[in-house]
């Protein structure tokens, strides 16, 4: 009769139940990778398409520091903040929202579409570094 014995299994059924379960952490050093892409993206896509505000919408693209739940799974947002210094207290957002899809006698300039449609290849990579970091640390 045959005998058939395995050695290491356990092991790599647990270091597999670890790729399962992504700390936290790492799902935000990734998510962080892919935002410092995008966001840098999207304000030199602004200043390229000449965003006509002296630069207020390009410095203020930023994103989210803490990883945030929603029902879709885990995300930060990549976002204009701010509000304008000219007076108009008008949110950056608003500014960036009009550039992007335009208005009656202002055509469209999307900026971030554009940026991160151009940049989604080297934000996912961004990603993968920070994923194969985690494996190496594993062992993996």
């Amino acid at each position: 009769m045959a005998e058939i014995s395995t050695s290491g299994l356990e092991e790599l059924l647990s270091d597999m139940e670890a790729i399962a379960e992504i700390p936290d952490a790492t799902i935000l050093e990734m998510l962080s990778a892919e935002a410092g892409v995008i966001a840098e993206a999207q304000a030199a896509e602004a200043r390229a398409m000449g965003v006509v505000d002296k630069g207020v919408t390009a410095r203020s693209i930023t994103f989210d520091k803490k990883l945030k739940v929603t029902k879709d799974g885990k995300a930060i947002y990549v976002y204009p903040k701010g509000s304008r210094s000219d007076g108009s207290r008008r949110r950056v957002a608003e500014v960036a929202f009009v550039n992007e899809f335009g208005k009656e006698g202002q055509p469209a300039r999307p900026f971030i579409g554009t940026a991160n449609a151009r940049k989604g290849d080297e934000a996912v990579k961004a990603a993968a570094e920070v994923y194969d970091k985690f494996l190496k640390s594993k062992n993996l």
